[in-house]
Order: C-alpha cells, then structure tokens, then sequence
C-alpha cells in the first residue's frame, strides 16, 4: 500500500503505519511544508448480472469512488475529521472484476480519547465532562441536525481522534452510517464491546438509542479508563449490567454524571434517553435525570475470576462421541498424511493407501510439536452444492455437481488460541491476534490468508518438515462438514442448537471448542464459532468450473472462500453448502481456521 500512496502522492514520504481497520490501512505522511494521514482503501466490484461487461465495472468502480466524495460532502464540518482530497488510482478492469485503491488524504491528529484518558487517567472531572459535552454535540450534530440523519455506529475511543486543536472528531468515517440506509441485515462496520446489545443480539438497526448506548460505554471510560465489568465477556458483561446495575470506582463523579451514564447504558431502548439535545442538557445543567432511573448500590457483586478452567473440556466432549482422543482438547489446522515414504515424509495426493485400508473413518493423528488433533476424512464420491434436501440455496452454490475427494487428514477442531501462540511465538510482536481473549481453548480469529501462511510454514518447520499443513479446499470442506458427502443441512444433521454457536445461543462471543455435538465423522465446530479459510479463490461461477476429481479453484478472483458461518450470524450463514468469500487480508473477530 505504500507504493500505492508513493504513486498518487510523490511529493509524500511515509513516516509510519498509524493502524489498521478492516476497510483500510492508515499512514503518516509527510513532505516540506506539511504533515498529513492517508487512508488507502480497496475497491473490488466482481461481474454479476448487474454488471457484467468490463464496461460495466468500470463505471461501477468510478460510481462507489463518486459515492464516498459526495457522502463526506454531507457530514464534512465539525466534529469530523478533515479530508484534503480523495483520489482513485491503479484501477484494473478485466472480464471478472475491476479493482482500484480509494486514496483519502485527511489531516492527522497527534492523539485519539483512548490513549488520552490512559496517559492522563485519572481525567479531571472538568476535563471529562467537557469531553463529554464535546462528544455529545458531534454525534448530535451528525443525528439531527444535517441535511440527512446519520449514525455513528462504531463509536469507541480509539475511532474518536484530538486535534492539533484539541478538538474531539470522529475519525473513521466507515462507521457512520446514512440512517435511510441502516438495515437488520447491513454488513457496516461496529465492535460488539462499544455495542448496543440489540444491535448485536437481534442485528436491529442503528438508531439514536442504540448510539447512545455506545455514548455511555464511551462516557464510563473517560471516567473510569474501562468498561464496566471489564474482565467479563461481551453477553456476560451486559447480563452483569442488567442484573447487577452499574458501578463507578472513582467517588468524584458528579451524581448527574452518574445518572445520565446509567440511563444510557440501559438493556431496553425505550429507558435510553430520547436525543442527544436531552443529554447536553443534562450536561450542561439544564436536566435533572435523577427523578427517572433507579440508583444502584455502590458495591459490586463478586466477580467470576477471570480465566478460569472451564468444568468440562473437550477431550470429554471427544471420548463421549465415541471417537479415540489423543489430545487434551486440543484442535488442529488442515494436514495430509495419505502415503507414508521411505524418509518418513507426509505428502498430499496419493489415495491408493487409503482405498487399502491403510486409514479408517475414526483414526485419529495427533501432531507431536503442539498436540493438534487430526481425524481421518475418507475417499469418496458426493454431490456437491446445494441439493433439493438443502432448501433454496444461494446462485453460487449451483450447479450441484459429483466430485471425488481422495482420503486426507482434518483438524478434529477448529485452531485454538494456545495452539497460535505456540507456534508463532517469537515470529510475530502480538502472539495472539484475537479479539475475544477468553482462553487458550478458544478459537483464534483475527487471522488473515496471510497470517495463516506463516503460521503454517512454523508450523512445517518445527515439525523438521516430516508433514506437510495446509488449509482444506473448499470441496474436502465441504465433504468433511457433510460428514462424507452426505445430504446433510448442517454439519452432522442434528439440531443446529446441539452443534453450533451462532446469533441465537452464542451470546455474540466465540466459545471454547469441542463443547457442542460432532458431526458424523467426530468433527467439531463445523458450523459456528468462527468462519474458515479454505484454499480456494472465490469465484461465483466456481461449480461450473470444477473438476470431477479434488477440486480446487485458482483462477482469478481476489476474494477467498471462507466456509462454517460464525457465532454472529443467522442460520441461513450455517448451512453447509453456504459459501462466504472475504479478501485475503481480511482480519475480523468472526473468521479463523483449521
């Protein structure tokens, strides 16, 4: 990305990386006279029959470029971080797709509220109501008081950035949200600790109340430097919050204050305040709220100690489904052993030995560095898509079509988070990238295409190179998750709720893997949890393309396939024909692999 800023800004030199979201990365640049950001961002339109000539996705590329100038245009000024130019540039077209990089040039900010309540905790009370009443007027300006009502709907102090000026202004513009276009189902950007719980849990759309929700998660940690309930998970902390009230640590938070947090960070929509003209009147003294909550005692109930052992594991969970266990719950990334040589080497492709008898549906493999668990996946013959059993599936899951799978070796449970830090320990600075740091036995998410190459070339290496490791392609995913091929709707044919972890048990948190029911062939977590990498590149006409004999798709495309659903989604997502596609540098708290 930086010969990308080199290219459409000469004049710039690169300082440093500044971060890195999900919709782009941010850099400090700088040249003779001047210091700027710049936020580099990826645009990709693939053909569809929307648009289906090149032509078409030229002017598809150059319509979404047009829509971000003229949607800045609309909630430019203050409390939102200046913008000095956009520019479009590298643009390709070709018969699939057409992609370019969105180049913002804004002016950078020396600090966001993050680090600012922490370099400064503990933030003095005229200090913190004022950057209270500051935050409040943005989002209030930006709700109510524009051409078009917009929503801030991931509002979090690291997004909130200071000025030079030491001015408050939102400073991630793709998450604020048109509020004609929020929807149950849109896909913008938010963080579940910063969240409204019906955002999360019933995906409702974003409005003033859940935003306000956000305000006050926002306004306890200029307070108190955390959020209440800090150590608990996301559906822990709000069931705390709900039952147990909120508590302040600091004893110089001004009873309003107090009130108008509480009010804000209550379960139901309806006892949030109404507006934000309300909040900054509470703020600037003209309300008393006092009359309209309950107060809470000021002491805590006890804490569950954050970290503990859980009372089952998954090795239980294994030997309850019949299988032979050789590992202690462990989980383990895709790995081949179908034929053995002289120089005890594994290697991929050989399928006479399992055709043999050489290997069983039920043996197990346990890699000897880390303990990873592997099942054996018989060879076999399946139609794969979405089949008359499988309802009415998505256009990218037909033609349903035979393919055969030679015999291969899958992780008994998705990677877990212990397993990452092993391995990777030493090779990169933040050991383990996960969101939800909730335990060793949690899956590890927050991983790119990327990331995961170099995890398994660590992998290979420890191992003094005797196995070989990789992701499974999209057609052994499916086969292994249909418990060899057969015409099951979700992995195993059980209940979804007995299998998997998604919008409506999970809590909108990972869990801990192996606690639910296999499937057939004493696989875990196939569906929920977290989203999978496969080895395939993402093309919607893949199907029609494949190979009668282990398939895989290389052509072009810059999307890769992702398989399962995730504990955030609905269970449409889980099914197991469903097919998911992100870009290979994708990182997000819902996707990880095995």
């Amino acid at each position: 990305m930086q010969e990308v800023i080199k290219k459409c800004l000469p004049t710039y030199e690169v300082v440093r990386k500044l971060g890195e979201g999900v919709y782009g990365t941010v850099f400090h640049v700088k040249d003779n006279l001047k210091e700027r950001a710049v936020k580099v961002v990826p645009i990709m339109v693939e053909r569809s029959l929307s648009y289906s000539t090149p032509k078409d996705l030229d002017s598809k590329i150059s319509h979404d470029f047009h829509v971000v100038q003229e949607y800045y245009e609309k909630i430019k000024g203050e409390g939102v971080v200046e913008i000095h130019d956009f520019h479009l540039v590298g643009k390709e077209v070709s018969k699939h797709d057409a992609k370019a990089y969105l180049v913002i040039l804004m002016e950078i900010c020396p600090e966001n509220l993050l680090d600012h309540v922490l370099d400064n905790f503990p933030v003095p009370p005229q200090d913190a109501r004022r950057l209270m009443l500051e935050l409040a007027v943005i989002l209030n300006r930006l709700a109510a008081h524009i051409s078009e009502a917009f929503i801030v709907k991931d509002l979090k102090p690291s997004n909130v950035l200071i000025t030079n000026a030491n001015k408050l202004v939102i400073g991630d513009l793709g998450g604020v949200q048109r509020v004609s276009t929020a929807s149950a189902t849109a896909k913008a950007q938010f963080t579940p600790n910063w969240s409204a719980p019906e955002l999360i849990t019933h995906s409702s759309p974003a409005n003033v109340a859940s935003l306000a929700y956000s305000y006050g998660f926002v306004s306890y940690f200029i307070w108190g430097g955390t959020l209440p309930y800090e150590k608990e998970n996301f559906s822990d902390r709000i069931r705390r919050m709900k039952n147990d009230g909120i508590y302040f640590r600091r004893k110089d938070i001004p009873d309003d204050i107090r009130d108008l947090i509480t009010r804000c960070l209550k379960f139901s929509p309806g006892d949030r305040p109404d507006n934000f003209d309300e909040i900054i009147d509470i703020l600037k003294g003209g309300a008393d709220v006092s009359s309209k909550i309950t107060r809470r005692p000021e002491k805590p109930t006890k804490q569950k100690p954050f970290g503990a052992p859980p009372k089952k594991t998954a090795k239980k969970h294994a030997k309850r489904s019949g299988r032979s266990s050789g590992s202690s719950g462990s989980s383990g990334s895709s790995g081949e052993e179908t034929s053995r040589h002289k120089d005890n080497k594994l290697s991929y492709g050989e399928k006479s030995q399992a055709s043999r008898g050489r290997h069983m549906i039920g043996d197990t493999w346990q890699e000897p560095v880390v303990g990873m668990e592997f099942i054996w996946v018989p060879n076999g013959l399946f139609q794969m898509g979405c089949g008359k059993w499988a309802g009415k599936g998505k256009k990218n899951e037909f033609p349903v079509h035979e393919v055969m799978i030679g015999g291969f070796w899958l992780g008994r449970f998705p990677v877990i988070q212990a397993q990452w830090k092993r391995v990777m320990s030493g090779w990169i600075k933040a050991n383990n990238p996960s969101w939800f740091k909730m335990g060793d036995n949690y899956p590890v998410e927050q991983v790119s295409c990327n990331d995961i190459k170099e995890f398994l070339q660590k992998l290979i290496a420890l191992n003094k190179g005797r196995y070989h490791f990789r992701l499974p392609t999209e057609a052994e995913w499916e086969y292994a998750a249909r418990s060899g091929g057969k015409p099951e709707l979700f992995p195993g044919g059980k209940s979804l709720d007995k299998i998997a972890w998604y919008s409506k048990n999970s809590g909108m948190t990972t869990h801990e893997v192996g606690r639910l029911a296999p499937n057939g062939l004493g696989i875990f977590d196939m569906a929920g949890n977290v989203y999978e990498w496969c080895e395939d590149i993402f093309n919607e006409e893949a199907y029609r393309l494949h190979e009668k004999e282990n398939p895989q798709f290389t052509g072009n495309g810059n999307r890769r396939v992702i398989r399962g659903g995730s504990w955030s989604n609905f269970p449409s997502e889980l099914r197991s024909t469903y097919r998911g596609s992100v870009a290979p540098d994708f990182k997000v708290n819902y996707v990880g692999f095995r």
